[in-house]
């Protein structure tokens, strides 16, 4: 049984942080491409529609999240360039 969410958009991935997911892993793709696998599918897929429906989250968490990404994007694969 599938339990975790997958995305490869940086804004929905930090969206969903701001809403206390957590990151599982990142996974490296083609160069410049990247898949975040997050924590409970079910609350995801809920938060996923509600983003869509552009959902309000506090900018500046949202922003810090994303930074945050791209670090662990750097951190986790050096030879990637964000």
């Amino acid at each position: 049984m599938k339990t975790s969410f997958k995305t490869d958009d940086i804004s929905l991935a930090a969206f969903l942080l701001t809403q206390g997911i957590t990151v599982i892993d990142v996974i490296k793709g083609s160069p410049r491409h990247c898949v975040f696998l997050l924590s409970n599918l079910e609350k995801c897929l809920e938060l996923r529609r509600a983003f869509l429906n552009n959902a309000l989250a506090p900018a500046q968490e949202l922003f810090s999240k994303r930074e945050m990404l791209i670090s662990e994007i750097k951190n986790k694969h050096s030879d990637f360039n964000v």
